[in-house]
Order: C-alpha cells, then structure tokens, then sequence
C-alpha cells in the first residue's frame, strides 16, 4: 500500500515546470537564432521562443517565421533617443510575457530601460575568450594581435560593452594563414554549440 509521501512524491515528480518564455533579439540573418530554435524543437533546449525582434529589416525575421515564432522589426524612429527607443523594447518584451532576453547578433547596445527591466536576465554571445577583444570586429583583433587562440564567450550584460558576467567560454585554435572568414566561421560554430546549452543551464537555475 502506497504512504501519502509516496503518493505526492510520485505526483509532483510528473508535475512539469512551465517552459521559460525568452525573447531573442536580431539584427541581420540570425544563424544564432536559428540554432536555439532548432534545440527548442528538438527538445533538447527546454524554452518558449515567444518572440523575435529585430531592430531593421533582417533575414533572421523570415527564419524565425519558419520556425511558426512570431518575429517582427522594431526600429528605432528618426531622432529617438537610446534611452527612448529601449523603453519601447523593454514595454514590447513585457507585454509578451518575456522572463529571459537573448542576444544573437543583436548590434545595439542596451540601456538603461532594458537593464532595469530584465536585470540579470539578458545574455549574449562575443566571439572572442573575453575580457580579450570585446567590441566590433573581435575576429579581426585576435588575427591582429596574433594569438594562437580564441573562441566565443557567452555572458550577461551590463552597461558596460562585453564586461558583464561570464557564464560559459569556448575555445577555437587561430590556423596559420586564417582569414577573418574562416576564423569567423569556425568561432561561429563553437558559439551553436556553447549557446544552447548554457541558457538551459541558466535557465534551470532560475528562481
């Protein structure tokens, strides 16, 4: 004969949390985007995409609609302020019931507005083994400074540029006559790799 422990211990063992609504944001084609929905749909990434938003008229729009996400532009108006201009972003997010904001190749850096309003809560991929190479063009720095390693970092953002908290860091091996390009690609793949996996990692710790 079952004991009530037994009972509400096997009961709440089938008890499912519900997924984590996140948001990602987009500036151009989105391959970021387009491998966490995929995990998604695998199953393996265990979160609802509610919503794409880009800030232009982007590729990664179109690939999130073949995902079946709803995905739209949000742009910023001639002569809004930054600060203006994230407050729609952040009332946007808000009102789709967004816990958790995803940067994947999102080229505007955040304000005010949005770091109050998902503080702790918004994360972003470098391609670079940070504090080294933040900013544009990190590829580029790394071939320049002649390193034989690089890689991506996945991270949580500040009001700083690349300076907040690390999460998760991949290393890529620079090759002997590497190209931006080819770097850039293989940095890339490390990052499909990387990403996923450590938002289901910070999502599972979420109060």
């Amino acid at each position: 004969m079952r004991s009530l422990k037994d009972f509400f211990s096997s009961d709440s063992a089938r008890v499912k949390r519900p997924l984590r609504r996140i948001a990602i944001l987009i500036s151009g084609r989105g391959s970021n985007m387009q491998a966490l929905l995929q995990k998604i749909r695998e199953g393996k990434l265990k979160a609802e995409c509610v919503l794409v938003v880009s800030d232009r008229e982007a590729k990664g729009i179109e690939v999130a609609w073949g995902f079946g996400v709803k995905a739209e532009v949000l742009a910023r108006q001639k002569g809004e302020a930054r600060e203006a201009f994230d407050a729609r972003l952040a009332a946007r997010l808000q009102a789709a019931a967004v816990e958790v904001v995803v940067c994947a190749g999102y080229l505007r850096i955040l304000s005010g507005p949005m770091l109050k309003a998902y503080a702790g809560r918004i994360l972003n991929v470098h391609p670079s083994i940070l504090p080294a190479f933040p900013g544009m063009n990190a590829q580029q720095q790394a071939l320049d400074y002649g390193v034989k390693l690089t890689g991506c970092t996945i991270h949580l953002v500040d009001a700083g540029v690349d300076t907040g908290k690390i999460l998760a860091q991949g290393a890529v091996e620079v090759k002997a006559g590497d190209t931006v390009g080819a770097l850039s690609r293989r940095i890339l793949a490390a990052e499909h790799a990387l990403y996923w996996q450590t938002l289901q990692k910070f999502l599972a710790q979420l109060n």
